[in-house]
């Protein structure tokens, strides 16, 4: 633990050694010719790898002598068994150099395999030994082993070649006498071929390496025998032998060299000179891409970009089959890991440090001129750390290579700060800073805090600090009711300074509580707004939007989705779904958002990254990665994905492809009547996607009964596209939706029977998707107002409550608004709180697409009785009197968190904390740099779907992250597991593929969450570590649990303090 309270740990591993040396041999050649010398070098090493002299050893030299004969099995069949047997044929003594080496030879009598021994004793008397082979040809036979296949195993003489040497490939024959072979040179297709006549059955063959062989190349012989005496059958045997190539012709030298020797500081511009040679150290024009990273980044992940050269040049597989799959090769991909190395925090004298940034640098494209000379120049961010900077390279002629180099910034006197990653109202931590002292002499420095959001105590002091030592300052704080705390830090001292400013997010001490309406103002409507008995006065707001129309009123849905904090699969592809599609309608109404415009691309091409990155090997999506693909989600993404083309984005076609495939394949299985649902939204996606299904929609459509209503909506939309000139079945399923509508005051809407938990959907859901249908069918229907005035008012907080209610009711109302021309508004409006007039103003198509926002602290408000909001539309002067004016009002308050009292709808949520040592008894306090246990117990009386626990973090707290290189590998990651009797087992879950209960777990500075697809009913705990870095005291607010798609169904805990005491 260092002085700011981090934890870094390491790993190691210990070996234990045969003896006090080890004993290396290579070969001169792996194959040699009987009668002539076979030499091979021995070398021995100590276990640090230093060479060790006049080491003693015995070299015994053993020809394999294989006894096959042919053995019945069963009645009439029979194989070929093997017996091997090392007779040794030459021993020899040597005494390695003063080098650690020696050579020992021998003269083979005849052809065959043989093992070469080498054994010696240590001071000890351990005996060590290592072992090597040699493979003899003969003119005469050699009994190379009878086998019960058609393979044989080529023998090259070396481990690997250089461009230019010469391989040299014995060929072990089964057969005797003189036959025909086919030699091939292969890797992706056939390079070479010729005809050989092998005279013996241990030939040689002699192959010149060329450049173009570079990685590796398959060199293949098939060898044919007809019938003789010795061969009664036709047969064929088939080799082969993998030659690897150095790749040094295609590797290329780059040097990069920044401008200064020794420190920089913080901002200070370093130009990097970078030059690029080819193999034989001439200049070449090349390609660049270069990074500049915080080296204590890749610290902590062990992040290691992946060498070009093997990326390029890895072992390719043989990509050519020989008869009938005999002999099949797949790539072998290399991983390397990396060194690594340290780095830290903080920039330059005389400057505020508040930069800070994990990548300095990024050039995907740095080219080199034709003596391959480049510069680049880099102003450094502020923090005080090891700078990495990285290049990789590549030609015309595609040779590869890359680079590094490090550059340190650092201060002579410098400032940590030590506090927490945020913080929450109410808070009272101990902020801390370390003063660093590089310099040669002792320095009396001074120290101090300026803080806004956050009041300090004795916010300047004065340290001594010793030459080339640290102190620590610390200042007790306490948070106030603010969204950010700004904290700036200095020291000086002499002629040195440091100074760093941080801003830290400040949370409030609990969930906020949201009540709220929506509705549409005709003529006048009165809202009345009451406070709570309980209430924080300091904090929340009563807010209105007034929304001139339909593009206005789904601004905040649009918000919702970008801001959303997670990024599941349908999140992603909810977070630019409706943008697209609102942006494609607004153009074609002749509508510009300029914002709009603008953030779209950038919007969609993140989200289309993160989608490809996502998809499984099967071509579908499952909820998070490494989750079976799921149908369901996997017609979204490609819905996503088509609506983005058709937006005019570029849309990968393979992934697009791949995942149609996915779905056409998820039909062909067998079907059942609990999945008719999944195989209707399966259905429209294709028939959006171009890919549709009549013959499968027209026989979904006979067993309609069994559909839920949203179902039938998405396959009366799928009928219409693959067969518009048909109306009879659309028209069918869009009459029994329309008599299923539920008629009420506030409008039309359509209610499920029965929750469908996997389709994520929901009643309001279910009425978005009929509804875009009804304006595809039946555009003329009387419904339709009145079903969008029950959406606007089914709204929470300006919004719907799910990520799929906003996206599905945004693309309904979207449909809506382009056929109904609702756009054209010319009114007056006006909104009074208790009877004091707030704001007036006039709509008119100028303005009709911007919602007006209106808001109040609640102190504002009146305490005891009812709040008056009146809300009025009129028409003045020569006004139309057109348009519709919709609007949101909401009140958010707070409860302090200590005050919150657990809550169960549907869930229930306990949260514990314990020592790590000490998981029995339950505390409230513990010590810095403690760690502790957090329980989360979670009961859920029905299955849940889509499950969320989410765990705020006490402020001076972090969550131990086992991801990270640095943790301890002692430390236990995050773990879920089903308590009591009844534990669920694989075979009762429903659709097969959903095993896994714990789809995903993010560690965030704030909070822990869980991510579950389903949870079957039961008792549950979750558990993670965290670690105690900042001490004071801390308000905790609730761990809640909730169902993603369901916002009715949900749980929370009590909110706590917990305090922590500093250490020793």
């Amino acid at each position: 633990v260092d002085v700011n309270n981090q934890e870094v740990s390491a790993r190691s591993a210990a070996v234990v050694h045969k003896g006090t040396f080890y004993i290396g041999l290579a070969p001169t050649s792996y194959v040699g010719t009987a009668g002539r010398e076979a030499s091979v070098h021995v070398i021995t090493v100590d276990t640090q790898g230093i060479t060790r002299t006049r080491q003693a050893l015995e070299v015994v030299f053993s020809l394999r002598e294989w006894y096959s004969v042919q053995e019945k099995v069963g009645e009439s069949d029979y194989y070929w068994t093997n017996k091997v047997r090392d007779t040794p044929v030459s021993t020899k003594t040597v005494q390695t150099d003063e080098l650690g080496q020696a050579l020992v030879s021998f003269k083979p009598e005849k052809g065959g395999t043989y093992r070469v021994v080498a054994r010696g004793l240590d001071e000890r008397e351990n005996e060590v030994r290592s072992a090597t082979f040699l493979w003899i040809s003969d003119r005469e036979w050699v009994n190379w082993g009878q086998q019960n296949h058609d393979r044989i195993e080529l023998v090259a003489d070396k481990k690997s070649y250089r461009p230019g040497e010469t391989a040299q490939i014995l060929i072990p024959s089964p057969y005797q006498g003189k036959v025909k072979a086919l030699l091939t040179l292969e890797r992706g297709h056939i390079l070479e071929h010729r005809l050989l006549d092998l005279e013996s059955n241990s030939e040689q063959l002699y192959l010149p390496i060329l450049p173009e062989y570079a990685p590796n190349v398959y060199v293949s012989v098939v060898i044919v025998k007809g019938v003789d005496e010795t061969n009664p059958v036709a047969t064929f045997k088939v080799g082969y032998v993998m030659l690897s190539v150095s790749t040094e012709r295609k590797e290329l030298q780059i040097t990069i060299t920044p401008d200064r020797i020794g420190f920089y500081k913080p901002r200070d511009k370093v130009t990097y000179a970078i030059e690029v040679k080819d193999y034989q150290g001439r200049g070449v024009e090349a390609e660049l891409s270069l990074h500049l990273v915080d080296l204590a980044v890749e610290s902590l992940t062990g992040a290691d970009p992946r060498d070009i050269v093997q990326w390029f040049y890895r072992e390719r597989g043989l990509g050519v089959s020989t008869a009938s799959t005999l002999a099949v090769s797949v790539d072998r991909r290399d991983q390397e890991k990396a060194a690594m190395g340290k780095g830290g925090g903080g920039a330059e004298e005389g400057i505020v440090r508040q930069q800070f940034a994990d990548t300095a640098f990024w050039a995907p494209v740095v080219r080199t001129d034709a003596l391959g000379r480049a510069s680049v120049t880099v102003e450094l961010p502020d923090n005080l750390t090891t700078w990495r900077m990285r290049a990789q390279a590549i030609t015309a002629q595609t040779e590869v290579g890359k680079a590094k180099a490090d550059v340190i910034a650092n201060l002579d006197l410098m400032v940590r700060p030590v506090v927490p990653r945020f913080m929450v109202i109410g808070d009272r931590p101990v902020l801390g800073a370390v003063v660093h002292n590089n310099t040669p002499q002792e320095l009396e420095v001074v120290v101090s805090l300026e803080a806004e959001g956050v009041t300090v105590s004795n916010g300047r002091q004065s340290v001594r600090v010793p030459a080339g030592g640290r102190e620590t300052v610390s200042w007790p704080a306490v948070v106030g009711a603010a969204e950010r705390a700004k904290l700036r830090f200095r020291a000086s001292g002499g002629q040195y300074s440091d100074a760093v400013e941080l801003r830290l997010p400040i949370y409030h001490p609990s969930t906020p509580e949201t009540v709220g309406t929506s509705g549409q103002v005709e003529e006048q409507v009165i809202e009345l707004v009451r406070l709570p008995e309980v209430i924080d006065l300091s904090l929340g707001e009563l807010k209105v939007i007034l929304e001139p129309s339909l593009a206005a009123g789904m601004q905040e849905g649009l918000e919702f989705l970008r801001t959303y904090p997670y990024d599941c699969i349908e999140q992603t592809v909810s977070r630019f779904l409706p943008n697209v599609v609102t942006y494609r309608a607004l153009k074609k109404l002749g509508i510009r958002d300029m914002k709009l415009e603008t953030e779209l691309p950038r919007q969609v091409a993140v989200a289309l990254q993160r989608i490809y990155a996502l998809q499984n090997k099967d071509g579908g999506w499952g909820w998070w990665p490494n989750e079976e693909s799921n149908p369901v989600l996997s017609a979204y993404v490609i819905f996503g994905l088509v609506e983005a083309q058709r937006a005019q984005f570029s849309v990968d076609q393979g992934a697009l492809g791949q995942g149609i495939a996915y779905l056409r394949g998820w039909l062909d299985q067998e079907e059942s009547q609990a999945e008719y649902d999944a195989r209707a939204i399966v259905l429209y996606t294709l028939a959006e996607a171009g890919q549709g299904d009549l013959g499968r929609a027209v026989n979904l459509f006979e067993r309609r009964a069994s559909m839920s209503l949203y179902a039938r909506a998405y396959l009366a939309m799928a009928l219409h596209i693959l067969a518009p000139d048909e109306s009879s079945r659309p028209s069918a399923l869009v009459n029994e939706l329309a008599n299923a509508a539920v008629l009420s005051a506030s409008g039309a809407h359509w209610e499920e029977k029965r929750p469908d938990g996997w389709a994520m959907n929901t009643d309001i859901r279910t009425t978005a998707i009929i509804l875009r249908a009804l304006v595809r069918l039946r555009p003329e229907s009387s419904l339709l107002p009145s079903v969008v005035r029950w959406l606007m008012v089914a709204r929470s907080s300006g919004r719907w409550e799910t990520t799929q209610e906003n996206v599905w009711s945004i693309l309904a109302l979207t449909d809506y608004m382009v056929a109904s021309g609702e756009l054209a508004a010319d009114y007056t409006y006006g909104l009074w709180l208790n009877g004091v007039r707030q704001i007036s103003g006039a709509v008119s198509s100028a303005n009709v697409n911007k919602p007006v926002l209106m808001q109040w602290p609640v102190s504002a408000l009146r305490l005891e009785g009812d709040n008056d909001l009146i809300l009025e539309r009129t028409t003045t002067g020569g006004q139309k009197g057109t348009g519709k004016l919709y609007y949101s009002a909401f009140l958010r308050y707070f409860v302090p968190a200590e005050q919150v009292r657990p809550l169960s709808r549907g869930i229930f949520v306990e949260r514990q904390y314990y020592l790590a040592n000490d998981p029995k008894k339950p505390i409230s306090q513990a010590t810095v740099n403690d760690v502790l246990t957090v329980k989360l117990t979670l009961i859920a009386p029905n299955d849940l779907y889509y499950l969320v626990l989410e765990d705020p973090l006490p402020a001076g707290c972090e969550a131990v992250d086992t991801s990270l290189k640095t943790t301890s590998a002692a430390a236990r990651g995050p773990e879920l597991e089903q308590k009591g009797e009844e534990e669920t087992s694989a075979e009762e879950l429903p659709w097969e593929g959903y095993r896994y209960w714990a789809s995903h777990t993010e560690l965030r500075d704030e909070r822990v969450a869980l991510f579950a697809s389903f949870l079957p009913k039961g008792t549950y705990e979750y558990t993670y570590s965290l670690r105690c870095t900042t001490p004071g005291q801390f308000r905790v607010m609730p761990a809640t649990a909730y169902e993603m798609y369901f916002a009715d169904v949900f749980g929370r805990s009590a909110g706590t303090v917990f305090t922590i005491a500093a250490g020793q």
